[in-house]
């Protein structure tokens, strides 16, 4: 299970002797970060502005993503649009978060006429343990709610000085606020989240979803199950993202990887399926959208038929169960 493995590195990461710095990502510059300095505060005390937020961001990512009670799903399940926590791999064909891969020496300091080109806050904990480097990113959005007086509709104010605290003025060099929200982790090459909307109005995900679907597609068409192949292809190639979603799910169920022989023997003598596919050739030859949809049902098992009393049921969104034993 991803959770098990990803839960424990991270809960590793987070013990002992660690690195804790925080980045700034930038809008509309090929998001490139910039180094946010911080004041460390007094070395003797332990509730300087720098550790209290480390504190706060560390809370999170063991509340949101480390307890027993948070569900992770692999991103195989984005098409059953649940509301758990999505493990979404990076590759060559998709790797949103490559520009955090910027050398130390690269990356500038923030100042605070950047502030308007500010669009998230990155916290980053590094760890060298074994000769090698462990490194976790938690990735907030700066949302507008966040940037005090952005429209000018509200005054803030401070104390003049210290010779004159009874007398204020106008907060002029404001910047945006640090919430305790943490949008998604990266480690290593996985994505953690459950913001989905946030990846795929600022990541791109719709073309990892497209590229997942694709592949998807191949691997029907490596079996040999389908005669006119292109059809699939066409199905995910519409404009509405949802049809690629659905075809992406069938990773997840071992139906898609049956001998070709035995799934259409199957399809032959189970109750569901009989007659309803076009065979030719002994293969499925899909005659419309409604076929590939049908197709879909089948690879990922969306029917189940419950032992006891033989009633059918849709299982749209399920998962295999625990073997009793």
């Amino acid at each position: 299970m991803p959770k098990n493995r990803l839960v424990e590195q991270i809960r590793d990461l987070l013990k002992g002797d660690y690195g804790f710095d925080v980045y700034i990502a930038m809008k509309n510059d090929s998001q490139a970060i910039k180094r946010f300095v911080l004041d460390e505060g007094s070395p003797t005390k332990q509730n300087g502005f720098k550790k209290r937020l480390h504190n706060s961001i560390v809370d999170t990512i063991h509340t949101k993503y480390l307890s027993e009670e948070s569900q992770y799903v692999t991103a195989d399940a984005l098409g059953d649009e649940q509301n758990r926590l999505y493990l979404i791999s990076q590759s060559w064909e998709y790797e949103p978060f490559s520009y955090l891969e910027m050398p130390d020496e690269d990356i500038q300091s923030f100042s605070l006429e950047d502030k308007e080109k500010a669009d998230a806050v990155l916290f980053k904990f590094v760890k060298y343990a074994e000769g090698r480097m462990a490194t976790l990113w938690a990735y907030q959005k700066i949302q507008p709610s966040a940037i005090p007086n952005k429209k000018s509709r509200h005054f803030q104010l401070k104390v003049k000085s210290c010779e004159k605290p009874d007398v204020f003025e106008e907060m002029t060099d404001q910047l945006f606020m640090i919430t305790q929200t943490i949008d998604l982790l990266v480690f290593g090459n996985d994505i953690i989240t459950d913001n989905i909307k946030l990846m795929e109005r600022h990541f791109g995900l719709e073309k990892f979803v497209r590229i997942s679907a694709a592949h998807a597609v191949d691997s029907i068409a490596t079996v040999r199950l389908v005669k006119n192949v292109e059809k699939l292809q066409e199905y995910i190639d519409r404009p509405n993202k949802r049809y690629a979603r659905k075809m992406m799910v069938i990773h997840k169920y071992p139906v898609s990887t049956m001998p070709r022989e035995d799934l259409l023997a199957k399809l032959k003598t189970v109750e569901r399926w009989k007659n309803v596919f076009e065979v030719q050739d002994e293969r499925i030859s899909l005659r419309n959208f409604t076929d590939v949809e049908q197709l879909i049902d089948l690879l990922t098992e969306r029917y189940t038929k419950s032992e006891v009393t033989g009633q059918e049921y849709d299982t749209e969104v399920k998962e295999k169960a625990t073997p009793v034993l």
